[in-house]
C-alpha cells in the first residue's frame, strides 16, 4: 500500500577519515561519517527539506554511532562535513512544481 505522505532520507555526503580511531575496536582509518538529509513527501514527491542528521559506522567492527552518542572526535569531523554538505534542490521539487502551476494559472488569465 502506498503512503500518501511521510518522511524519507537520502545520503548527502560521506567520508572516511584517516585520523579518527574507532572507540570500539581501536582501528584507524575505518570510521565512515555520513551526513543524511531528511525530506517530507506527498505521493512520493519531495516537498520540503526536514533538515540534516548524521551517523558514523566503523567498517571494521560495524559499530554505529548516532549523532547524540558520537565521541567528540567523530562529532567534530561530522560538523566539519555537514558544513560542506548542501541540501539538494530536488528536496523542494514538489513545492517548486506547485508554485509553477499557480503562476501559470495566474498569468494565463492576462495573456
Amino acid at each position: 500500500m502506498m503512503k500518501l505522505f511521510g518522511k524519507k532520507s537520502s545520503e548527502l555526503k560521506q567520508k572516511t577519515h584517516e585520523e579518527i580511531i574507532c572507540p570500539n575496536c581501536l582501528s584507524k582509518n575505518t570510521t565512515r561519517i555520513s551526513v543524511l538529509g531528511i525530506y517530507n513527501h506527498i505521493f512520493q514527491i519531495p516537498f520540503i527539506s526536514g533538515g540534516k542528521y548524521g551517523a558514523s559506522v566503523c567498517t571494521n567492527c560495524h559499530h554505529t554511532f548516532e549523532l547524540p552518542k558520537m565521541p567528540m572526535a567523530i562529532k567534530l569531523a561530522y560538523y566539519e562535513l555537514k558544513e560542506t554538505a548542501k541540501t539538494p534542490i530536488w528536496f523542494y521539487s514538489g513545492l517548486i512544481g506547485v508554485k509553477v502551476v499557480v503562476l501559470v494559472k495566474i498569468f494565463s488569465r492576462y495573456f
